[in-house]
């Protein structure tokens, strides 16, 4: 009742910025009487708070909303609630019970950033994301099959795929594959892969506009989806490799890396930029990988390896071992970063 009180004293002084955080067994029902407030530019809600709202609202002047963990009566809620923030630009949605809702839908014209994360989902919970000036899309979480669909978004650039598992905690491949096929439009690209050796996407599919692409994996087989996107990126000018596990891996574990019959397009006419993180140089078929960019990507401006876990004797004769391959890039400044 208290916290009614005062939510209803800053509406009441046209408050523009409101951060609600509520840490309680019972759930703490956020006042619909306060969803028309024609101040209200930002709205935090989190945790311990019940979105029910029955019929349609007006928050007209809402530019960002943040739901972090809240919980919605049904379905009805979470549509009367987003379709009446018109000039919603930036929402983000943490969600930890699914059960809560069967179909989350997102139908907000005037968005143009979504972060989206997806947790403990132990039944099906679907996602329809139809918002035609989106711009800015990032997803992970746990998804099943056919339950996250993109139907309007043209003007997507820049998209962000991380953690997507089924729910029994393995890498949803299919899911990962559908919600890629959504995003050949865009022009940044950041991928988190989980099981590269099972991904057979994007064979068959161009990204046209796509120049920056930033690939992440934990597994040592990644070589599969890097040449596909390699292959289906034609102007890609800026390719960042991240390898997460900084352990020693047992060389037999990775995937035989074969060498492709034709040179990708982006390394013989686009590339400038290439950014290794973690880059061991003890497998053979990685130095292979460096080996084929950078003796193909005859735009190359820059190549920087790096790995914070070896010695500066180690970084040393790394980079001597890069630089004795002749690069197709006359102008590329190749640079190898150690631990300090």
């Amino acid at each position: 009742m208290d916290i009614g009180v005062l939510m209803g004293i800053a509406f009441g002084l046209h408050v523009r910025n409101l951060e609600l955080y509520v840490y309680a067994f019972e759930k703490f029902r956020f006042p619909t009487s306060l969803c028309n407030s024609e101040s209200l530019e930002t709205l935090k809600l989190s945790d311990a708070i019940l979105v029910d709202v029955p019929s349609p609202i007006c928050l007209k002047s809402l530019r960002t909303l943040h739901l972090h963990g809240v919980v919605y009566k049904d379905d009805e809620s979470v549509s009367n609630l987003l379709s009446g923030c018109v000039s919603l630009e930036n929402l983000v949605v943490h969600r930890f019970q699914q059960s809560d809702v069967n179909t989350f839908t997102i139908a907000v014209p005037s968005l143009q950033r979504l972060t989206l994360t997806s947790e403990n989902d132990d039944e099906d919970s679907i996602y329809v994301i139809n918002a035609p000036s989106l711009k800015y899309l990032e997803f992970q979480g746990v998804l099943d099959d056919n339950t996250f669909v993109i139907k309007n978004s043209p003007e997507l650039v820049e998209a962000s795929l991380r953690d997507i598992f089924d729910v029994f905690g393995h890498p949803n491949i299919s899911v990962f594959e559908n919600i890629l096929r959504s995003l050949t439009s865009v022009k940044r690209l950041s991928l988190e892969i989980l099981a590269p050796s099972k991904i057979k996407f994007p064979t068959g599919s161009i990204f046209f506009q796509l120049v920056y692409l930033e690939l992440d994996t934990y597994e040592p087989m990644w070589w599969n989806v890097l040449m596909l996107m390699l292959d289906s990126s034609p102007n890609l000018q800026v390719l960042k490799l991240i390898r997460k596990s900084w352990r020693r891996e047992d060389p037999e574990a990775y995937m035989k890396w074969n060498k492709p019959k034709y040179v990708p397009k982006c390394l013989l006419l686009h590339l400038e930029t290439l950014v290794w993180k973690n880059y061991q140089g003890e497998i053979e078929d990685e130095k292979e990988v460096a080996k084929y960019i950078l003796t193909n990507a005859s735009r190359l401006k820059k190549a920087t390896f790096s790995n914070a876990y070896i010695r500066p004797e180690t970084s040393r004769q790394r980079l001597k071992e890069l630089r004795s391959v002749v690069m197709a890039s006359n102008s590329c400044k190749l640079v190898f970063k150690g631990h300090r």
